[in-house]
């Protein structure tokens, strides 16, 4: 949502990765960071295509079994992504929401929302968004596309996340039938700020990649 591929966090677990012989790629969506575009314009259903651009292009390369990483809405994103594409071999999801919609109500009194459907946009954070995010939520159904991942899945949280509830972790895990595992730290936020939360999650997310992309022990 309001992240970028220099991320403290994705670097380092890029850099682990590399150093373990697996291909590492970081990217902006489409309104963030290096990339072009608006952030007005951002939607779940636009950075999964983003997502999909990522992963073609590695497509090019000589790679074998690809994973994909996603923490918040970049989660939800990979695991929308993932429903779709058979091809991604591991996912991993960090703080990943379920129901986006139900954080725009706790976030925005119901006069605000219809303010957002009627004037065509909102401020938020100082940034504008315009109401195809809402429309796009009235789209998506991210715990159904949980149902149809077939590629095994790793879901981190922490049980004191005040953004997204660590009841969606366990929806979601509880939604998917393909090989899985689910890691809730305890007393860690939405960002996983503490460094010891920050180790963990890095720890599981690149054992969990090594263990189903590796044809053997690297």
């Amino acid at each position: 949502m309001e992240s970028n591929k220099e991320s403290e966090k994705l670097i380092s677990l890029s850099r682990s990765l590399s150093k373990r012989g697996l291909l590492a790629l970081r990217f902006d969506f489409f309104c963030a960071g290096e990339s072009s575009g608006q952030f007005e314009q951002i939607t779940y259903s636009a950075e999964v295509e983003d997502l999909r651009a990522a992963f073609d292009l590695l497509q090019r390369y000589p790679v074998g079994k690809m994973g994909i990483i996603g923490s918040s809405m970049g989660g939800s994103v990979a695991l929308l992504f993932a429903s779709q594409e058979k091809r991604v071999a591991s996912l991993v999801t960090l703080a990943a929401p379920a129901h986006p919609e139900k954080i725009t109500d706790r976030l925005l009194s119901p006069e605000e929302i219809r303010c957002w459907q009627q004037t065509g946009f909102i401020t938020y954070h100082g940034r504008r968004i315009n109401n195809s995010f809402l429309d796009d939520l009235q789209k998506i159904n991210i715990p159904r596309a949980a149902e149809q991942i077939s590629c095994p899945a790793l879901f981190i949280h922490g049980d004191a996340d005040a953004t997204v509830p660590v009841e969606d972790a366990y929806e979601l895990y509880a939604r998917v039938s393909s090989p899985k595992r689910i890691c809730i730290l305890e007393g860690a936020d939405h960002r996983f700020s503490n460094p010891k939360d920050v180790g963990r999650v890095l720890s599981e997310s690149l054992d969990w990649m090594i263990q189903h992309l590796c044809d053997r022990p690297t």
